[in-house]
């Protein structure tokens, strides 16, 4: 299992990207959160590197069909992840 912090900026706030972004990692099984903070979303998942790997593609495509993302960057964390599902914040 990987841990990743993604950073999604754009037009992502307030257009159902969040609740779109939990519905693809619920589909693809992995864990984490999506959350507003500032003018960009932050999300942990955490999943196998394949679903990982799709999960970010799907999102930065745009999660939700009214969101434009302008620009992301991907971390991978050292860390467990202790969350058991999906959230958003």
């Amino acid at each position: 299992m990987e841990t990743r912090m993604i950073i999604v900026i754009g037009h992502v706030q307030g257009v159902g990207f969040r609740f779109s972004t939990k519905m693809i990692a619920d589909e693809l099984g992995i864990t984490g959160y999506a959350e507003n903070v500032q003018d960009y979303v932050e999300i942990l998942a955490t999943g196998s590197a394949e679903a990982l790997d799709t999960f970010t593609r799907r999102v930065v495509e745009g999660a939700s069909p009214s969101s434009s993302v302008n620009d992301y960057s991907v971390k991978q964390l050292d860390l467990d992840d202790s969350y058991k599902k999906f959230s958003t914040k």
